[in-house]
């Protein structure tokens, strides 16, 4: 797994959004990586448990990171099973593929840590 250590560089906290978790810190970019690579759909729920912060929270973040591209549509309502404001071409073209949502920040942080474990 993958780390980070904190650091005074200005460019390097804007670009990278380090988060902090149980047995490790995380990166948005690195769960958006994980989502996109096995084309699976996690909710907001499960990013704030993971991340810290509140599912709403968390879709702000990611537009901010991302501005609602596909990339980032992977991240769901847990209700509808469907990225919260994004418009059809805004969406990932598998985002439907897959029926599985992650849906508990445990979940997702032990999909992350194999994911991780055999790039």
């Amino acid at each position: 797994m993958r780390c980070c250590v904190a650091t005074a560089d200005a460019t390097t906290a804007q670009t990278r959004t380090p988060v902090a978790a149980s047995s490790g810190v995380y990166e948005l970019e690195d769960i958006i990586g994980l989502l996109n690579a096995v084309q699976v759909r996690a909710t907001y729920g499960a990013m704030a448990e993971l991340v810290g912060g509140i599912p709403r929270g968390i879709g702000d973040r990611l537009t901010r990171l991302y501005s609602r591209s596909p990339e980032a549509s992977w991240v769901v309502n847990a209700e509808t099973g469907m990225p919260t404001g994004y418009e059809a071409h805004e969406r990932h073209p598998a985002l439907l593929s897959n029926p599985d949502i992650i849906s508990s920040g445990a979940e997702l942080e032990r999909r992350l840590a194999q994911w991780k474990s055999n790039r």
